[in-house]
């Protein structure tokens, strides 16, 4: 595991309490955590290797109330993209708590109704992730929240 502590100016910024980037491919974990931290997405990086290790410490993070961004592969040993959204879906956690970020080389292949449905994924993108992807999507949610916000 990597973790990524953003400096207390970035913190103050950050949207996400934490990021998690959960991928069985070293390089592809690496690349994505550093995207995160240059976008200033959150105030800490977890890059896990194994599927297993993340969800543990991610779901500790939900239980404590941390808003967390949640970049996974789908592909993976041990336990699936798939399988770790399942158990998070039985979680009892709000939908503006949790973002997902589903990142797969073969998307078309496994976008099954369990990932296209579910409440907490955001967007599929592929891989390898490009910084300009994540960018304008967030744009666009933090536009959208902030839009219910004056309207609520």
């Amino acid at each position: 595991m990597l973790i990524i502590a953003n400096s207390p100016q970035k913190m103050q910024k950050a949207y996400f309490d934490v990021a998690y980037v959960i991928d069985d491919s070293k390089i592809a974990g690496k690349i994505h955590s550093k995207i995160v931290q240059k976008l200033q997405l959150a105030r800490e990086i977890k890059n896990y290797h194994n599927p297993v290790y993340g969800l543990k410490n991610l779901v500790q993070d939900l239980v404590d109330q941390k808003k967390v961004l949640l970049l996974v592969d789908l592909d993976m040993p041990h336990l699936n993209g798939t399988d770790l959204l399942e158990v998070l879906s039985k979680m009892r956690v709000d939908s503006q708590q949790l973002s997902v970020y589903i990142i797969s080389s073969t998307l078309g292949e496994h976008l099954h109704k369990e990932i296209l449905y579910n409440r907490f994924v955001r967007r599929h993108l592929t891989k390898p992730l490009k910084k300009e992807e994540l960018v304008v999507h967030q744009l666009k949610l933090l536009y959208k929240r902030n839009v219910q916000r004056k309207v609520g």
